[in-house]
C-alpha cells in the first residue's frame, strides 16, 4: 500500500510513531477478586510500569498487599525494593508469606530514608544501575514500596528539625506554613519524573498512605490521603481500603476490608471488592474464606432461600464449602470461576435485550 504524502513528511521530519505503552506484566495482589477488581483478570493484578496507591486506615492490609507483590516480583525473576519511612516493617513476617529477604540474593532491598527527596534519589539509583547494568531480565519487574507518603519528610523540614536537635537553628529555621506544604510541593515536583521512571525501567511504584479527615465536610467523603493532588494525578490505580470489625466470640480478631479502585487507567473503573484480614500472622487475608463469599455474591455457587449450597443433590452450610475448598489448589479454583464467567457472559450475549 502506499503511503500518503502527509505520513511520509511527517516520518521524514519527526520520524516514526513511538510504540504506545500498554501494561504487558501485572502483580499477584494475593486476592483474585482484587486482581480483577485492578486489572479487569482474576489473575492479573498491579499493573507493572506504573505507580499505584493503596490508602486506607490502620490494619487495613496496605502493606500485607504490598508485601505480596513483591513476592510476585520475585517469583518472576524480579527485584523488591522497600523504603520504609515509618520504621514499622515486620520482615520476619514477610517471609512467612514467602519474601525472600536473604541480603545475599540481591533480589531484596531494605532501606529507611531519613527523607522525600533521599527516597527519589535511591529509586533513581537502584533503577538505573538495574536496568542498566542487565543485572535481572529486562522482562523481569522491579517493585519499590514507599511505607507511606504520610510519614516521608521534605528534606527542608528534616534540616530544620535537625537544626533544632542540635542547637544550631536560627529565627529564619522556625517551622512556618511553607513548611506544612512542603510534602505537596515535593510530590508536585517529583512525582512526574518518576511516573516517567515507572514506564521506562518496567517498575511498579506502590505508594501506601494514609487517610485524613477533612474538617467541615457536610456532605460526601470527609476523608483524604496525605500528600497533595499529584498522587491522584500520576498514579494509574489507587486503592481506597475501608472496614469494619471482624469478632469471634466476642473477640475482635481482624477486619473486613473493602477495597474499592477509586481511580483507573488499566481496567474499567470503580470497581469493588471485600476480604477477610485476621491479626493472627498464620492467617493473615483468609483467601479461600473470602474467596467462598466472593462466588456466592456474584451467584457462582448456586443457594436456597434458606442460605443452604446446593451442590448436585447435597446441601451443604457455607463453612463446609471453605473446609472442601481449602483441600484444592487456588489456581484451580480461580480457572473454575473464569470459566463460570465466560458461560454467565456468552449466555447473557445470547440472551436477546428486553424490548
Amino acid at each position: 500500500m502506499k503511503k500518503s504524502p502527509l505520513a511520509v513528511a511527517m516520518k521524514k521530519r519527526i520520524g516514526g510513531n513511538d510504540e504506545i505503552q500498554k501494561v504487558e506484566q501485572w502483580l499477584d495482589t494475593g486476592f483474585p477478586p482484587l486482581n480483577e477488581a485492578v486489572s479487569g483478570d482474576l489473575e492479573g493484578g498491579l499493573p507493572c510500569g506504573r505507580i499505584v496507591e493503596i490508602f486506607g486506615p490502620p490494619s487495613a492490609g496496605k502493606t500485607f498487599l504490598a508485601t505480596r507483590a513483591m513476592i510476585a516480583a520475585q517469583k518472576v525473576g524480579g527485584i523488591a525494593v522497600f523504603l520504609d519511612h515509618e520504621n514499622s516493617f515486620d520482615v520476619g513476617l514477610a517471609e512467612v508469606m514467602g519474601l525472600q529477604s536473604d541480603e545475599d540474593e540481591g533480589n531484596w532491598v531494605y532501606k529507611q530514608p531519613d527523607t522525600f527527596e533521599d527516597a527519589i534519589d535511591l529509586t533513581g539509583q537502584i533503577l538505573s544501575l538495574v536496568r542498566k547494568e542487565s543485572l535481572i531480565p529486562a522482562e523481569a519487574p522491579i517493585v519499590i514500596v514507599y511505607d507511606s507518603l504520610a510519614s516521608m519528610v521534605p528534606r527542608q523540614k528534616f534540616e530544620k528539625f535537625e537544626k533544632m536537635a542540635d542547637g544550631t537553628a536560627k529565627e529564619k529555621d522556625e517551622l512556618n506554613m511553607n513548611d506544612n506544604t512542603a510534602l505537596a510541593r515535593a510530590t508536585s515536583a517529583n512525582l512526574p519524573t518518576l511516573a516517567k521512571w515507572a514506564q521506562k525501567y518496567n517498575a511498579c511504584l506502590i505508594f501506601l498512605n494514609q487517610v485524613r479527615t477533612k474538617m467541615g465536610v457536610m456532605f460526601g467523603d470527609p476523608t483524604t490521603s496525605p500528600g497533595g493532588d499529584s498522587p491522584k494525578f500520576y498514579a494509574s490505580v489507587r486503592i481506597k481500603l475501608g472496614g469494619g470489625q471482624l469478632k469471634e466470640g466476642g473477640d475482635r480478631v481482624g477486619q473486613l476490608v473493602y477495597a474499592e479502585c477509586v481511580k483507573y487507567k488499566v481496567a474499567p473503573p470503580f470497581q469493588k471488592c471485600e476480604w477477610n484480614f485476621y491479626f493472627d500472622p498464620s492467617r493473615g487475608l483468609d483467601v479461600v474464606e473470602s474467596l467462598v463469599e466472593y462466588m456466592l455474591d456474584k451467584g457462582y455457587i448456586p443457594k436456597t432461600s434458606t442460605g443452604r449450597i446446593e451442590i448436585g443433590d447435597k446441601k451443604y452450610t457455607k463453612s463446609q464449602i471453605v473446609d472442601m475448598y481449602r483441600e484444592k489448589d487456588l489456581g484451580e479454583i480461580v480457572k473454575a470461576i473464569k470459566s463460570i464467567q465466560a458461560k454467565m457472559k456468552s449466555k447473557d450475549e445470547l440472551e436477546p435485550a428486553d424490548a
